[in-house]
């Protein structure tokens, strides 16, 4: 990939799972006992880390590419504690096809959404399952300003 314009500074990475939702933490947990060699990258995200983020292949590039399509942190479920990334703790995003197969799996065996498996693959990436959509609507973002986070956990079964 081509690299182009001039990289902003970093925005701040929040890795820490206790902003999650507690079910969603739980089953993140649990993928990170399952696969010992797995770390977390990245949890809750702000508006200015996904604007950041979102800079990549459009306004500069470091030779990534495109690395998400959610232009807001209300679009992504990550703003709302109910996704997290997770690489390989010495490849990270260079892990071999097998090593991000055995994530999928489990975070599958969590009842868990693998990013892995969209069309747009973002292996890095597992979200809480059923009964929330691939991406958050309007109704999450009026949740969570009306009751919070714990607002849109309970709508999605998460507490």
């Amino acid at each position: 990939m081509p690299t182009f314009g001039a990289l902003p500074v970093p925005v701040a990475v929040n890795r820490g799972l206790e902003g999650l939702a507690p079910a969603f933490r739980a089953k993140i947990e649990a993928v990170l006992k399952a696969v010992p060699d797995a770390v977390v990258v990245e949890t809750l995200r702000t508006d200015a880390r996904q604007a950041y983020l979102h800079g990549f292949g459009r306004e500069y590039d470091d030779g990534r590419g495109i690395v998400t399509h959610s232009e807001t942190a209300l679009d992504t479920w990550h703003h709302y504690g109910l996704a997290a990334d997770l690489v390989h703790k010495v490849s990270r995003w260079g892990a071999p096809a097998s090593w991000w197969q055995t994530l999928g799996t489990a975070a599958r065996a969590q009842g868990l959404v693998w990013g892995g498996d969209w069309t747009f693959r973002d292996y890095p990436h597992i979200q809480w399952g059923a009964p929330m959509r691939r991406s958050p609507s309007p109704s999450a973002a009026s949740l969570l300003a009306s009751g919070g986070l714990p607002a849109v956990w309970r709508a999605v079964k998460a507490s």
